[in-house]
């Protein structure tokens, strides 16, 4: 095997072969635009969290904001600190199925990810009004809570497979306007120039192309909370807490594609003096070709925000919450790395034509500010259960990400105010005593959809068992939410390739222990 240069006889040297400036354009989803579409897709990754709670509140579709007594109060609505009559301590796994059933040109696929992992803890010390404790009235307690929860699992698997009659990779790379691509394109001879100065590819017009993407990614978004929360009366309930928030990302993709080089006729139809009609080069003409893109990207972050809430009973039975969550300012970092590899087998059983260019890399560091949030919730205490319901808005439009160049920061402003819009998210929930020891619990959550343009909403069911003896109380909780997405492995205005359309289900178990003392 050799390689591209010393296989293919050429006339004169290609002029992208100079040195390459390390380039702020690289590839995510369609491998074009680091510097924009990344850190906007990330934005939107960072922002879509969900609330870390117990296996309870999970159970009840996390309608909890007007709830209180549990030690989701603590990462939650903070207010809820005030139901506390005693101190708890608790917490909680997870484990995690996550399934992409995938279709790509009439072909299925399928990948499944699966993960053990811890995913709440916390702590409410109960410090009761001593003054007002055999009123009853007046400020009855202050309660001070310290919790931490998981808040978003990246952890997922993307595979879809199919024949592309549509376009190939390299029809991208004609259209590339970052010297890297160009130069892979150009150096792995799957490029050429024609005589108007024009890039073609040398893939076959027959577009016979079989490709393969593997997406597998990783990591988890998590808070810690420094909470407090005050009774007064009985009736009136306020807290705020402080968050501690980080997120750990990585992503492996792969995406292969394997075709066939045009025809003697095809070449001669675009440039009669391709370097491919060369006698010498004969081989190479209708031969097979494999062209593997690899990337890696790790981000890291690390931000805080506020948030106050407040619970009022205006009798013994309903309850009627709000919150406010203000937007988490994260101080991201972010590792890029892509891999470019080509082959080229001769039909005449000459040596396979191979390109393997260097590792291109990419680093860079960003403020990011993901959107507030605004919560509302009511609910109604029975003797033997309870119901509660919740609206969430979420104003995506106000995410931000600032780096060292105001006119890509003002590009990314624009493209989140045109292409995305605040989201209601709704939840709805419910629980009932079956016996003094054992409680069932059910419940909903619909996430909005905060794009302009496109779909994308999630539903999630939920229901799950409690029990109490004593002091001590166990939570066990199934969920099931489900997604449905697109994925375009590359983008081509000339050839675009169909997106695969993946349908995401995720299966989760929590179970919660705790002890009130």
């Amino acid at each position: 095997m050799v390689s591209v240069s010393s296989a293919l006889v050429t006339d004169t040297q290609t002029p992208f072969m100079n040195k390459k400036t390390l380039p702020l354009l690289a590839a995510l989803i369609c491998m074009a635009s680091l510097s924009k579409a990344q850190y906007i897709e990330d934005a939107m990754r960072f922002s879509q969290t969900e609330l870390g709670s117990t296996a309870r509140f999970k159970a009840i579709g996390n309608a909890s904001t007007s709830l209180g007594g549990d030690l989701s109060s603590i990462t939650g609505n903070p207010a809820g600190l005030g139901f506390f009559n005693t101190s708890d301590a608790g917490f909680s796994l997870n484990y995690s199925n996550n399934n992409n059933n995938s279709k790509y040109y009439g072909t299925s696929s399928s990948a499944q990810a699966e993960k053990f992992n811890f995913d709440q803890a916390g702590i409410v010390f109960n410090m009761p009004n001593r003054h007002n404790a055999y009123r009853q009235s007046g400020w009855l307690n202050f309660n001070i809570g310290i919790g931490y929860a998981k808040t978003n699992d990246f952890t997922s698997t993307i595979h879809f497979e199919g024949e592309n009659n549509n376009s190939s990779y390299t029809n991208f790379l004609t259209e590339a306007t970052d010297p890297v691509f160009e130069d892979w394109g150009v150096n792995s001879w799957l490029l050429e120039v024609d005589p108007s100065d024009h890039y073609y590819t040398s893939a076959s017009e027959s577009l016979t192309n079989d490709q393969k993407n593997n997406d597998k990614r990783t990591g988890s978004q998590y808070q810690t909370n420094f909470s407090f929360g005050a009774n007064y009366n009985n009736q009136f309930y306020v807290g705020a807490s402080v968050g501690i928030t980080g997120f750990s990302y990585r992503s492996e993709r792969r995406f292969d594609e394997f075709g066939d080089t045009k025809s003697a006729s095809e070449f001669l139809a675009i440039n009669p003096g391709s370097n491919f009609l060369k006698p010498e080069n004969a081989g190479l003409l209708s031969a097979p070709y494999t062209l593997s893109l690899t990337s890696s990207q790790k981000t890291n972050g690390t931000g805080f925000n506020g948030t106050v809430g407040m619970i009022y009973r205006p009798d013994n039975m309903f309850q009627i919450g709000f919150s406010a969550t203000s937007p988490t300012w994260y101080v991201v970092t972010d590792d890029y790395n892509m891999y470019f590899d080509s082959w080229i087998d001769p039909t005449d059983g000459t040596e396979t034509a191979e390109y393997h260019p260097n590792e291109e890399v990419y680093y860079e560091e960003y403020n990011l500010r993901t959107p507030y949030r605004l919560n509302a919730g009511v609910s109604a205490k029975f003797e033997d259960g309870l119901i509660s319901a919740d609206i969430e808005y979420v104003d995506y439009t106000s995410m931000r990400v600032t780096t060292n160049s105001p006119a890509n920061d003002s590009q990314s402003a624009d493209i989140v105010s045109s292409e995305y819009k605040g989201a209601a998210n709704f939840r709805v929930g419910g629980e009932y005593r079956l016996t003094p020891a054992f409680l069932l619990r059910a419940g909903f959550n619909y996430q909005g959809n905060p794009y302009q343009h496109i779909t994308s909403t999630k539903q999630t069911v939920s229901g799950g068992l409690g029990y109490r003896i004593s002091n001590i109380y166990v939570d066990l909780t199934y969920l099931n939410s489900r997604q449905d997405l697109t994925y375009t492995p590359y983008q081509s205005t000339t050839f675009p390739a169909d997106p695969a359309t993946v349908k995401n289900s995720r299966d989760n178990i929590f179970l919660t222990l705790g002890l009130k003392f």
